[in-house]
């Protein structure tokens, strides 16, 4: 894989896909939690998606932190905030830098919050740095799933933990010809380059061979599902015309929130936490 062509994709998405973010995700690149039964706003399960990062890594004050792939800082910023930790953002895309950054500022949190322009997969940070990693959403960009797992080993400290908030595909034989091709698509539109890793035991197995231990999987597809639903509504007739003139390519944030609805429903698409020690 040409990784120049793969930052150039990933840089070309996120900038097209900014204002989509921000007017329907507050900035944020992620799903958010909705507890069973109970009726709260977007933004409050966006929240409740933070607090589960916060409770999963057992977060506080004298904890240094890396979010790997850290967008504009909307997770950083409130767990630096709400938790007291030292976070390090590091993102490949340019402008996300500095509106995390001025985030930072803006709620206070300049002096507990750093971010940087950096590959996951070969970070600047010495050995056995940090205390806690984390990812939401993020790691289907790696260019090389393995070797952007093998430098988050090589940075955590001895006891530390990580969680990765990510997705979880079923085999391809499960999916329509139709359906795959919606999936290479998106892969190509988003540089989601390692989705297809996200697979039954795949990720899994990733995660221990980089020598990972205590591995803990949660799925909370059911709780994220709420969140998929608001965004396929909105999107639901504009989608109409994508899918017609075939052009889901340059529309994919449309055919995701339409398309993966649909992967829910038949269990072929899942949300899940994988949680490990070092």
């Amino acid at each position: 894989m040409n990784e120049e062509e793969h930052f150039k994709r990933l840089n070309d998405y996120f900038t097209k896909s900014k204002f989509g973010y921000d007017f329907f995700l507050y900035g944020a690149k992620h799903f958010s939690f909705y507890p069973e039964n109970k009726k709260i706003s977007e933004k409050e399960a966006q929240n409740l998606m933070h607090d589960l990062i916060g409770s999963k890594l057992s977060l506080n004050k004298s904890m240094i932190v890396l979010d790997a792939g850290c967008g504009q800082g909307v997770v950083s910023t409130y767990l630096a905030k709400k938790f007291g930790c030292r976070i390090e953002g590091i993102s490949m895309v340019d402008f996300e830098i500095g509106k995390a950054n001025e985030l930072a500022k803006n709620i206070g949190v300049s002096d507990k919050a750093n971010y940087y322009l950096m590959d996951y997969s070969n970070m600047k940070f010495k050995n056995s740095y940090f205390d806690r990693i984390y990812t939401i959403e993020t790691l289907c960009h790696s260019a090389d799933i393995k070797k952007t797992m093998r430098e988050f080993f090589r940075v955590l400290k001895r006891g530390g933990k990580v969680a990765f908030f990510e997705y979880n595909l079923a085999d391809d034989n499960k999916f329509t010809d139709y359906e795959l091709d919606i999936f290479d698509k998106v892969i190509y539109s988003t540089a989601a380059d390692s989705l297809k890793e996200f697979k039954p035991d795949r990720f899994e197995n990733i995660i221990k061979e980089t020598g990972f231990r205590k591995l803990e999987v949660e799925d909370i597809t059911y709780n994220i599902k709420p969140s998929l639903n608001r965004l396929r509504r909105f999107a639901s007739i504009p989608y109409l015309f994508v899918k017609l003139f075939n052009l889901q390519k340059s529309f994919p944030n449309l055919t995701i929130a339409v398309e993966f609805y649909k992967f829910v429903e038949r269990n072929l698409f899942e949300y899940k936490i994988f949680s490990a020690e070092k």
